[in-house]
C-alpha cells in the first residue's frame, strides 16, 4: 500500500514538472501509463526477466502493457506516415521511461527493464528508421528518446545495427536542437567498448564533441564532458592518444574553466585526470593546463550538495554500475594527486546515492575500501586525505591512522602499528622480538620473511611485500637522500620510487648513477625486476638536465586579463584557440589574494609579449573610481600600459565607459582598436586577433569607432 502511494506523487510529481517545461517532448493529458487501470487495457501481457524483486515487478505489471501499446502505436503511425501519431507514441515511451529513472530504490531495474523491452519489442529499430525521416521534429524526438534508453543491451544493439545511423548524425554538427541529443548518444556509446569507440572516432564522432565544446548550450556542454570522460575511460590507450592528437586535452579547458555548471566542470576534470594516468602522453596533457584546475575544484566542492545535484537528474540519480566504479581504481591507486583527490571525491558521492539504495557493500566488493585506506595512510596530500576519510565512514568501515611519512627514522613501536593497520597484526611478537625498526623494514627480503619472521605461507609473503612496495613508494627519504634520488626516479617512472632506499644506502647518487652497473643494481641495490633495472640503466645514461636556478623562464606569447563574473567563458576559449595554434598563453584561473601570485601576475603581465585584454560585460565596472588600485583588471591594464605591450581588446556585449568614468592611469585603454568576438564566427574572429598579434591592425572596435569612426574591414 505504501509503495503505491509512493508511486502515486511520483506521479503526480513527474506529471507537473513535464506539464511546465519546455524542455520536454509534448505529452498528452491522456497519458499515464503507471495507473493499475491500464493492465487490462487489451494489450497482451509478457514475461520479464527471472529474479526481479516483487515491487519492480508490480511497476513493470502496470507499465509494460502501456509500453506495448505504444510501439505498436509508433509503427503504426510509421507505417502510415501520421506525422501526429508517431509523435504521440514517442511521448508516451518517452515519459515511461524518465518515470522510471527517477524512481526511488527501484529505479534502475524498472527502467533497464522498459528499456530492454523497447528494444525487444522493435521499438529501437523503428527509432534508429525515423533518425533517417525528412520530418525534423521526429528526427529530434525520436534521437531525444533514444538518448534515454541507451542501457546496456541497448548499445550493444546500436554498435551492431545503427551505428552508421548515428555517424550520420554526428555530421550535422550546425544542427543546435540535433546536437542536444547527438551528444547525449554520444556519451552513452563511448563507454561501449574500446572498438566502438575507435569506430566513433575514425568516422569523425570526437570531432564533433570538441566542435560542440566551443558552444555555450549547457545541455550539449554536459554531454560533450561526460562523453569525453567515457572516452578517455573506456576507449583504451588507441583512444587516447587520439584524443590528445586532436587536442582534447585543450579543448576540456573551457569546459573545466566554467563557472556555469558543477557537472560540466566535474566531467571535464575526470577526463583529462584520466589523460594524464597515461604515461605515454601525461607530459602532453600537463602542458594543455587543463590538470592544474583540477585540485582546486574539487578542494571546492562538497560531496553531499554534490550527490543532491545528481539526484536532481534523471541520468544521474541512480548512480554508477559497479563495472563503472571499477574505473575509478586506477586513479585512486595511481601516482597523481589529481587522479586520487577526484576518485576519492566520486567514491564520496556514490556513497551518498548508494546509502540511500542500501547498497554501500558495492564499494567492498569493487577493491575501493582498501584503496582509500592507502590513501588515508599514505598521502600527504589534504584534500585527498579528507575525502577518503569522509569516504570511509560513509561506509561505515574503519578509518585507519595516517602513517609518519619518515620510514627510515622508525621506531620498532611504529613498524608495529604500521603492522596492524595493514593487517598483519599475527606477525607483530615476532618483529617486535626481533626489533624490527624501519631501516630493517625496508630491507626486508622475502627469505628474511620466511626464515625469521615466520611467514611460511607464500601467499602471505607476497602480500606483506606488495604493502611494502606501497610503502616505500609513499614514504619520505628526505632525511637520507640528500641527491634527492627518489625525484629522480619518480622521473623515470613513479613506481620506481620504491628503489630509493636500495640505492642511497649503496652510495648512488645523480653523480654517479650512470656508471652503475646491472649486477650492482640487483645485487647491491636490491633491484630483482630485469626490466626495472633496464629502464633504470638507460635512463641513467642520458645527460641530465641542466638546473639553471637564476635564469628567468621565457615568457609567454599572450597575456589573458579578463573579469571572472563575466568574461571566464571567452578567455578560455580564447586560450585554447590561441594554444593550439601554437601560441604560449598565461591566464590566471584563481585570482588569489594579494602577496606572492600578485607579484607573480604582474611579472607574468610584463614578462608577456602581447595583452589580450577581454572585455564582457561590464568588464570595466570596478575599475571607476579605483583610485587605489585595488582591482585587478586595473591592475593588469595599468601593467600593460607601461610595458608598451601590444594590447589586443577583444569585446563581448560591452558598452564602453565614459573615459572621465576610469582612473587617469588607465584611460589610454580606449584608445585601442579592438576586435568584437562572434560566437558563431570564431574561426573568422580567431584569425583577426592573429593578425592583431603579428600587428597588422585592420579593424577598429572602440569607442571613436561607435562615433562613427571605424575603419573598413
Amino acid at each position: 500500500m505504501l509503495f503505491s502511494v509512493t508511486l502515486f506523487l511520483l506521479r503526480l510529481y513527474r506529471h507537473y514538472s513535464i506539464m511546465f517545461s519546455s524542455e520536454r517532448l509534448t505529452v498528452p493529458d491522456y497519458v499515464s501509463r503507471l495507473q493499475r487501470g491500464r493492465s487490462g487495457s487489451g494489450c497482451d501481457h509478457r514475461p520479464v526477466s527471472p529474479g526481479i524483486s516483487a515491487d519492480v515487478q508490480a511497476v513493470l505489471d502496470s507499465s509494460l502493457p502501456a509500453l506495448r501499446c505504444a510501439i505498436r502505436r509508433l509503427r503504426t503511425g510509421k507505417e502510415t506516415s501520421d506525422s501526429d501519431e508517431t509523435r504521440q507514441a514517442i511521448a508516451e515511451m518517452y515519459q515511461l521511461v524518465e518515470e522510471a529513472w527517477v524512481m526511488p530504490a527501484v529505479g534502475r531495474q524498472v527502467a533497464e527493464e522498459i528499456c530492454n523491452r523497447i528494444r525487444l519489442d522493435g521499438g529501437l529499430e523503428l527509432l534508429l528508421q525515423l533518425q533517417q525521416t525528412p520530418a525534423v521534429e521526429i528526427t529530434y524526438e525520436s534521437a531525444k528518446l533514444l538518448e534515454q534508453i541507451l542501457v546496456s543491451d541497448n548499445r550493444d544493439y546500436l554498435a551492431r545495427m545503427g551505428m552508421g545511423v548515428i555517424l550520420n548524425l554526428t555530421r550535422q554538427q550546425e544542427d543546435a536542437q540535433l546536437a542536444r541529443s547527438v551528444s547525449g548518444i554520444l556519451e552513452h556509446m563511448f563507454k561501449h567498448t574500446e572498438e566502438t569507440s575507435v569506430t566513433l572516432i575514425t568516422n569523425g564522432a570526437l570531432d564533433a564533441l570538441l566542435f560542440w565544446c566551443r558552444g555555450t548550450d549547457p545541455t550539449v556542454l554536459r554531454h560533450c564532458a561526460v562523453a569525453l570522460a567515457n572516452c578517455a575511460m573506456y576507449g583504451g590507450h588507441r583512444c587516447q592518444r587520439w584524443m590528445i592528437e586532436k587536442q582534447a586535452a585543450e579543448w576540456l579547458f573551457p569546459l573545466a574553466f566554467s563557472k556555469e555548471d558543477e557537472l560540466i566542470r566535474f566531467h571535464a576534470c575526470l577526463a583529462v585526470t584520466v589523460l594524464a594516468t597515461n604515461r605515454e602522453i601525461e607530459k602532453e596533457v600537463v602542458k594543455s593546463g587543463t590538470l592544474e584546475l583540477v585540485e582546486p575544484f574539487i578542494a571546492s566542492l562538497d560531496p553531499d550538495d554534490f550527490a543532491r545535484s545528481l539526484l536532481d537528474s534523471a541520468d544521474c540519480m541512480q548512480g554508477k554500475t559497479a563495472a563503472d566504479l571499477q574505473h575509478l581504481l586506477p586513479l585512486l591507486d595511481g601516482t597523481r594527486v589529481e587522479g586520487k583527490c577526484i576518485a576519492a571525491f566520486y567514491l564520496c558521492v556514490e556513497t551518498s546515492i548508494k546509502s540511500r539504495q542500501r547498497n554501500t557493500k558495492i564499494f567492498q566488493e569493487i577493491g575501493a575500501v582498501q584503496s582509500l585506506k592507502r590513501i588515508v595512510m599514505y598521502s600527504s596530500n589534504g584534500t585527498a586525505s579528507s575525502l577518503a576519510k569522509r569516504a570511509l565512514r560513509m561506509m561505515g568501515e574503519e578509518v585507519p591512522k595516517r602513517i609518519p611519512p619518515c620510514v627510515p627514522n622508525w621506531k620498532t613501536c611504529e613498524v608495529q602499528t604500521w603492522l596492524q593497520q595493514v593487517g598483519f597484526s599475527a606477525f607483530c611478537d615476532r618483529f617486535q622480538e626481533l626489533q624490527v625498526d624501519g631501516d630493517l623494514l625496508l630491507n626486508v627480503t622475502d627469505q628474511d620473511l620466511s626464515a625469521d619472521l615466520g611467514m611460511t605461507a607464500a601467499l602471505t609473503r607476497k602480500r606483506f611485500l606488495r604493502d611494502l612496495r606501497v610503502l616505500k613508494t609513499y614514504a619520505n627519504y628526505s632525511t637520507c637522500d640528500p641527491n634527492n634520488m627518489a625525484d629522480w626516479l619518480v622521473e623515470v617512472d613513479p613506481r620506481f620510487r620504491q628503489y630509493t632506499y636500495g640505492l642511497v644506502q649503496s652510495g648512488v647518487d645523480r653523480s654517479c648513477v650512470q656508471n652503475v652497473t646491472d649486477q650492482q643494481l640487483q645485487l647491491d641495490c636490491h633491484i630483482d625486476n630485469g626490466v626495472h633495472r633496464a629502464k633504470i640503466l638507460s635512463s641513467s645514461r642520458k645527460p641530465l638536465k641542466p638546473c639553471h636556478t637564476d635564469a628567468q623562464p621565457a615568457g609567454p606569447d599572450v597575456f589573458i586579463s579578463y573579469r571572472r563574473t563575466t568574461g571566464s567563458q571567452l578567455a578560455s576559449l580564447l586560450k585554447v584557440h590561441l594554444q593550439v595554434r601554437g601560441y604560449s598563453v598565461f591566464i590566471d584561473v584563481e585570482k588569489l589574494e594579494a602577496g606572492k601570485f600578485e607579484d607573480k601576475l604582474i611579472q607574468s603581465v610584463q614578462r608577456a609579449r602581447n595583452f589580450i585584454l577581454v572585455l564582457s560585460a561590464n568588464a570595466l565596472d570596478k575599475c571607476m573610481g579605483d583610485t587605489a588600485m585595488k582591482d585587478w583588471v586595473h591592475k593588469e591594464i595599468v601593467t600593460a600600459l607601461a610595458g608598451k605591450k601590444n594590447i589586443v581588446p577583444v569585446t563581448d556585449n560591452f558598452m564602453w565607459p565614459d573615459p572621465t568614468s576610469l582612473p587617469e592611469d588607465m584611460r589610454a585603454i580606449l584608445n585601442f582598436n579592438g576586435i568584437k568576438w562572434s560566437h558563431e564566427y570564431q574561426e573568422a574572429t580567431i584569425e583577426k586577433i592573429l593578425r592583431f598579434l603579428k600587428g597588422q591592425q585592420d579593424q577598429v572596435d572602440s569607442p571613436g569607432a561607435s562615433k562613427g569612426q571605424k575603419k573598413k574591414e
